[in-house]
């Protein structure tokens, strides 16, 4: 890379310190225009104490040189820790962009990273995870992303799918020879790659959870406790609790996290017949969250469940618990999933542990490798497609056809490392970054 980059690094807002970052060859002979200090050679890896001072503006600060190949992006790397101002961060980076430094496009550090070979993709994509992260096991499973567990996964794929392609090479080199040894090597391993595919592909529902949280809606007769109920699983007063019965008329959100998860609860409105054009179309968005989430509380506050409204509103969620509210005044007569006061807080954690086991598949959850990225999973889902493909046609086509499946498959997986994406692809993943990342 020829150009010189910068960016803001650091959210702009009042801080105590923002950083700008350059990179490129020019990063650190920018940097000296306008940064003065005592220091005569700038150390790498060395933090140094001096003055931003350009155009009668002058700040207190710090700076920083990484020299390439020892960077975040393996080129020369310039961070200026300055005061958190918003003005001060912004006419700063101004300055050093009449300088000769370019405005960065939003992720072109990590683009720069990932072309100079300091991560790979799957690395790069984990990295934005870390970054948007709203739970500690969505960082965590980022984390392990980091440390290159998919790419290690993939990569060992692609290596047995390149041993085959040789094999077929070899058969294909000496058609005086029978091409039944490619074809047992295929039937042996081809079934063992699909299998570890499909193994990986069964946790992007996990995967799904963990980065999109997982979606719970509070339904009910009005006045029943829902909105109490949510505020009592938040922690706080997210919703208005009145004793007039339809107070909540649309759907209300908030999320907790329990053992690492993020849970988004819906409260919605209350479930009776009306002629009220609001009440109605919130009856409306109540049934429309029931079909859209994870996972149901039905409310009930009288001791016997609620079996009109089940039927009337044509409730056919599968996954759904009958919870009591206000066990402290009434005392239940039927068989119900859970007894809780909301008002009083009695029973909360026990729902939150009833969510979490009817909602998390505990076997996916223990899984080494969880899948969160959707653009990871299709190209996974496609390139055991192919294999399956492969596998049905290996007894009715010749094996120079099989081969091309193979290196189809092999192309889809690199994708996924980066290995065979090409600049499109490698634009639109790195398009999703913030600016200075």
């Amino acid at each position: 890379m020829e150009t010189t980059i910068a960016a803001i690094a650091t959210p702009l807002g009042k801080g105590g310190v923002g950083i700008i970052r350059l990179s490129g060859p020019d990063a650190l002979l920018i940097l000296k225009k306008i940064f003065i200090t005592n220091t005569q050679n700038f150390e790498p890896k060395k933090m140094i104490y001096g003055n931003v001072s350009f155009d009668n503006i002058k700040d207190n600060c710090l700076a920083v040189f990484f020299k390439g190949p020892n960077s975040f992006t393996g080129e020369d790397v310039v961070e200026i820790q300055m005061h958190g101002g918003v003005k001060l961060l912004e006419t700063t980076l101004k300055k050093l962009l009449s300088l000769g430094a370019t405005m960065a496009e939003p992720g072109e550090f990590s683009k720069r990273a990932v072309v100079n070979g300091k991560m790979d993709i799957t690395e790069a994509e984990a990295l934005i995870d870390m970054i948007e992260a709203q739970s500690t096991l969505e960082m965590q499973v980022a984390s392990a992303q980091m440390e290159g567990k998919l790419y290690k996964e993939i990569t060992e794929i692609q290596n047995t799918l390149t041993d085959i392609l040789a094999t077929i090479e070899v058969a294909l080199d000496y058609p005086e020879h029978e091409d039944t040894f490619a074809e047992e090597e295929i039937e042996a391993k081809v079934p063992n790659i699909i299998k570890s595919l499909e193994q990986l592909s069964q946790t992007e529902s996990m995967g799904c959870q963990i980065k999109n949280g997982v979606n719970i809606a509070l339904v009910g007769k009005p006045n029943v406790g829902k909105s109490s109920l949510l505020n009592a699983l938040l922690g706080y007063d997210r919703a208005i609790v009145t004793d007039i019965a339809g107070t909540t008329r649309d759907t209300i959100t908030g999320s907790y996290e329990y053992k690492g998860i993020r849970f988004n609860i819906i409260d919605t409105a209350g479930l009776h017949e009306t002629e009220d054009v609001v009440e109605k179309e919130g009856i409306k968005r109540t049934l429309q969250a029931v079909e859209n989430c994870d996972f149901v509380i039905f409310l009930h506050e009288n001791s016997k469940i609620d079996t009109e409204n089940h039927k009337k509103f044509h409730f056919k969620h599968q996954n759904f618990a009958n919870v009591l509210n206000k066990c402290d005044i009434t005392k239940p007569q039927d068989n119900f999933d859970l007894c809780i006061s909301a008002k009083k807080n009695i029973g909360i954690d026990n729902l939150k542990e009833l969510i979490y086991s009817r909602t998390i598949n505990q076997e996916l959850l223990s899984s080494e490798l969880i899948i969160t990225n959707a653009r990871q999973a299709n190209l996974i889902k496609k390139a055991k497609e192919v294999l399956v493909s492969a596998l049905k046609e290996i007894n009715q086509t010749s094996i120079d056809c099989i081969s091309v499946y193979i290196k189809q498959a092999w192309e889809i997986l690199g994708q996924i490392t980066g290995e065979t994406a090409n600049e499109k692809i490698i634009d639109t993943i790195f398009s999703k970054f913030c600016l200075g990342k």
